[in-house]
């Protein structure tokens, strides 16, 4: 399914939820780490169509009320990476817009900011609804990460005759690219951009640098409570009562990690212990890619994610949450509109060339594409990697997290 991006407009207005309730005792503080789809990718107006769909209005109206995003008092959120364009804050009551910020087109085709939604959303109602005390989510999430490097834990990080021998090949690697680039230029094709030699020294910071970045920005929030939870009393306190973990795309995709099950275990007692949360529970989210007919890498990998969770040590104390049934299979599948949409474009540069006129493409697929289909395409905002962009599809993993986390504390 290919999808783009529309805008429908939202009241950004947040209502105080009912649901918040006094806090009682120490805060009770969950990091959620990761890389893109820990940030959350799916535009906010794909809650919008879910809202307005009668087939799944009861499940998500609570998140809207008098026209504005539900504000709960009960729960609040950093996301300290958030670029923070567009009035969108890095941190304050949990509510739309804490997932990484997206871009749509509004009538005239101009590019404007918009809140966008991750798995935090879920997992702060489910969190918020179970717990008496307030809560706090940090977190601490970045795109396009692995853990067989720059999440790598200090305990499985390599020596350095092996991480010499790895700038060696990849020198090796990139004279054979420069060389193939080199015949490509003479035989007149296109060539890709091969990036700067690295040295050893560079390759070796890069280890475990975002398992590092979790850490300080974990200790940046925890130590300014009261910049980040204005309603904080010192006196109540806080523990960190759990770890929520959403990875995997980098690590499964082309030859995998086939050490990812040894490397998250090293993570996961490593984290513990620079946390000094010897006991904390640690959630991790399965790869949900393509639903649970899911086949080849995406399946293999969630053998090594069940794995993990099922190591003898970990019993009681690590859960996999479930997403596969989360995926979006209901959509409007788009694929005969897209194929006219794409003749018919082909047809006006044909025209156009002709003519000796100009056609703005930009505006072309606005009027034929995302004006034209606004109500189909506005359940997604993204590609298949993201969850298709899906708010619905999002809020769904999150809350299976939660209900994980829920049964670790319980």
């Amino acid at each position: 399914m290919t999808k783009h991006i529309l805008t429908i407009t939202l009241g950004l207005a947040a209502m105080a939820s009912p649901l918040a309730g006094a806090a009682k005792g120490p805060v009770k503080v969950f990091i959620l780490s990761g890389q893109s789809n820990m940030q959350g990718k799916a535009a906010a107006y794909t809650l919008d169509a879910v809202i307005d769909d009668p087939k799944t209005r009861d499940e998500f109206k609570h998140l809207k009320k008098d026209g504005g995003w539900v504000k709960r008092d009960d729960v609040w959120i950093t996301f300290l990476d958030n670029p923070g364009r567009g009035g969108f804050p890095k941190h304050g009551p949990l509510t739309v817009g804490h997932g990484s910020e997206k871009t749509v087109r509004d009538e005239n085709n101009k590019k404007l900011p918009h809140p966008g939604v991750g798995p935090e959303l879920g997992i702060g109602h489910v969190l918020g609804d179970h717990f008496d005390e307030q809560v706090l989510l940090i977190k601490a999430a970045w795109g396009g990460r692995a853990v067989k490097y720059t999440f790598r834990p200090p305990s499985a990080i390599p020596g350095d005759e092996e991480i010499k021998a790895q700038v060696v090949a990849m020198a090796k690697k990139r004279k054979e690219k420069l060389a193939s680039n080199e015949k490509r230029k003479a035989e007149g094709k296109k060539v890709k951009a091969v990036g700067p030699e690295r040295t050893f020294e560079e390759h070796k910071a890069g280890y475990g640098s975002d398992y590092q970045m979790v850490l300080s920005e974990t200790k940046k929030v925890l130590d300014d409570m009261r910049t980040y939870f204005p309603d904080y009393d010192p006196a109540q306190g806080y523990e960190i009562a759990g770890f929520i973990w959403f990875q995997g795309w980098n690590d499964a995709i082309g030859e995998g990690n086939p050490d990812y099950v040894e490397q998250m275990a090293h993570f996961i007692r490593d984290m513990r212990k620079d946390l000094k949360a010897p006991k904390m529970p640690f959630v991790i989210g399965e790869l949900g890619t393509d639903g649970p007919g899911a086949e080849g890498w995406i399946a293999t990998f969630r053998k090594q994610q069940a794995e993990i969770a099922a190591l003898e040590e970990f019993q009681g104390n690590v859960a996999l949450a479930k997403t596969a049934h989360c995926w979006p299979t209901d959509l409007p599948v788009m694929q005969d509109e897209w194929d006219a949409f794409k003749a018919a474009g082909k047809a006006n540069e044909a025209k156009a060339k002709d003519d000796r006129s100009r056609i703005d493409p930009g505006a072309f697929f606005n009027t034929n594409w995302l004006q034209k289909y606004k109500k189909e395409l506005s359940y997604t905002s993204d590609k298949r990697y993201h969850y298709l962009g899906s708010g619905a599809c999002y809020y769904r993993m999150g809350e299976s997290m939660g209900k994980a986390m829920v049964e670790l504390v319980r």
